[in-house]
């Protein structure tokens, strides 16, 4: 069952906005199509994987078409660590709608006007980076959704007029990831995990294990992961970022349904290795 994560806050008016511009069409249902792909990546989570993959060394259109060629289910577009710029993100979102592959953005910092800004561009959903309490998670879910989920800024953008109701359709397809990645965050999982909105908690295991002291890449900083799922009784989808696609059934078995695997420029980096030690490989060596 696909989780209902829209839930309105009884203190806040009810969203009374309908579009006056709507004219139904095929134009209208490819926009809302496009626009809406959050609730495929939600209905893929719930099916047990949902499989995305990081843009960050090679963030271009063609690398947004490959991905989605090569089978993966959402990219995230990463502008934490990447130079990504507006414009640039710009043309990423549109390669996205044209494969028909779900966008998520990871912005540098969880400010509400970039989240919507973000959004408004197009993405289908935020990863926000290190989200360590409750608040700050109901604050990333509030930048997300518009009045009376959240408190996300609204213009009336030409691209909206693919819906009569486009404030509470893009308020429930925005899919929210939270990042959890040090001691606090593992300390207050549960309370995260229970913030209504929020769709998956991610776990980012290189900062985890710097926070917690472990060795990057090592069992301990697995182990603390699992231990996670234990603890979550919530509905709220697991992630997790894998770097050696053998080990993704053995995420799945034991709860992790959003898992990006590897990056672009991982990728690239060791099928060109793989290459060069093919054809470099002494003669006679198998």
């Amino acid at each position: 069952m696909v989780r209902v994560v829209l839930m309105a806050d009884e203190a806040k008016p009810p969203s009374v906005w309908t579009n006056p511009n709507h004219v139904d069409g095929d134009a209208s249902r490819r926009v809302a199509e496009a626009s809406l792909r959050g609730n495929d990546l939600r209905r893929k989570a719930a099916s047990g994987l949902a499989l995305g993959t990081f843009l960050i060394e090679f963030p271009c259109p063609e690398t947004v078409s490959a991905m989605a060629l090569a089978g993966f289910d959402f990219v995230v577009l990463d502008m934490e660590h990447s130079s990504l710029d507006f414009q640039q993100l710009d043309r990423l979102i549109a390669a996205a709608q044209v494969a028909g592959i779900p966008a998520i953005v990871r912005p540098w910092s969880n400010d509400p006007a970039l989240i919507g800004k973000i959004l408004d561009l197009g993405a289908n959903g935020v990863m926000a980076s290190h989200v360590d309490t409750a608040e700050k998670a109901r604050n990333v879910v509030s930048a997300a959704r518009f009045t009376p989920y959240g408190e996300r800024g609204f213009s009336p953008l030409t691209k909206y007029d693919f819906s009569k109701n486009p404030l509470k359709e893009l308020s429930q397809a925005a899919y929210v990831i939270v990042q959890v990645e040090g001691a606090a965050g593992i300390q207050n999982v549960e309370s995260i995990a229970n913030v209504s909105g929020v769709d998956s908690i991610f776990i980012g295991p290189y900062d985890l294990s710097l926070s917690l002291g472990l060795q990057p890449g090592g069992a301990e900083v697995y182990k603390e992961a699992a231990g996670i799922a234990e603890r979550i009784t919530s509905s709220v989808s697991l992630g997790i970022y894998v770097d050696d696609p053998q080990v993704s059934a053995h995420w799945s078995e034991i709860g992790f349904a959003v898992q990006c695997v590897s990056f672009d420029g991982r990728m690239f980096a060791d099928g060109a290795r793989r290459i060069t030690q093919n054809i470099k490989r002494p003669r006679g060596v198998e």
